[in-house]
């Protein structure tokens, strides 16, 4: 592709950008509420019963068998202090974003079901990982999640806003065997990643999300942010790895070398990690399956 087509191409996409969704205004506030430590679970509370889908996702996922609570929990008050903030913050940001991008099964080569499982097992090993690594060093681990949720939200973005440009990119990647990321690069002039962090940063969430989802690719590019951005990098890769990727036959880059050398130093052996993996995604599916409820 020539430079100029490649420019008009890349100039396209960015207007298209244009149409990126905002966060919803009650999660927004209830996201914030969670950040601020002088919040209380009644302050939470107040905001989610305004929205009577989230209110009944935060209280089914307080009665769920997960839990395992002897009684029933009847209101959002009880429900957060049971759940935590940790846990409603990512329940929250999980049934926001996928209530903006709707899972479904596509015919275009683009399985948004495969997706969001891709993405939500990435986020869920990103905190295990992040757990493991708090042995060492402080990281937020709802920060990893996050991180690791969004990481490829740029290839929802572009599916659905750029779907002309981007799926011939996708098909490449396929024939050629080659991670996406490179062929976006070529063939687009930006990367999904890139696209992810406009989202993060239209959404004002913090620099320390940004950056991380920015650089899963590149880690050691994430500067301060560094570490969780190495956490992705891995939690990525294994899923992968495992055969769950964002869509079918989707080619992966190798593992980072500071990234490998992170790993190891973890502590568990890849094949006890992998067996917590099997483990957090069978725990996980009804989690999974309440996020993309109605």
């Amino acid at each position: 592709m020539s430079q100029e087509n490649l420019q008009q191409r890349y100039s396209r996409i960015i207007q298209e950008m244009g149409q990126l969704p905002t966060m919803p205004t009650i999660a927004a506030k209830v996201m914030q509420l969670v950040n601020d430590p002088a919040s209380s679970a009644e302050d939470i509370a107040r905001f989610i019963t305004k929205d009577l889908a989230l209110t009944s996702k935060v209280l089914r996922l307080a009665n769920s068998a997960f839990y395992g609570i002897p009684r029933t929990i009847s209101s959002v008050n009880s429900a957060i202090v049971i759940l935590g903030f940790n846990t409603v913050r990512s329940l929250v940001l999980s049934a926001s974003v996928v209530k903006i991008f709707p899972g479904r099964a596509d015919n275009n080569g683009f399985d948004r079901k495969a997706f969001w499982k891709h993405s939500f097992m990435v986020g869920m090993t990103s905190r295990m990982l992040a757990q493991m690594y708090r042995k060492k060093k402080m990281v937020d681990v709802e920060i990893a999640f996050s991180a690791g949720l969004l990481h490829d939200v740029g290839k929802l973005i572009l599916e659905q806003f750029a779907g002309d440009d981007y799926l011939p990119v996708i098909a490449e990647a396929r024939k050629q065997g080659l991670p996406l990321y490179q062929l976006e690069k070529t063939m687009l002039g930006l990367t999904h990643a890139d696209i992810s962090a406009m989202l993060i940063e239209k959404w004002q969430m913090p620099n320390e999300l940004r950056e991380p989802i920015l650089y899963h690719h590149f880690p050691t590019d994430a500067g301060e942010h560094l570490d969780v951005a190495l956490l992705i990098h891995i939690a990525n890769y294994l899923c992968h790895k495992k055969g769950l990727g964002s869509m079918d036959e989707e080619p992966f880059g190798p593992l980072h070398t500071d990234a490998e050398q992170l790993l190891t130093a973890l502590g568990p052996s890849l094949e006890e990690i992998e067996a917590d993996m099997d483990k957090q995604l069978e725990e996980a599916e009804p989690f999974f399956a309440l996020i993309q409820s109605d």
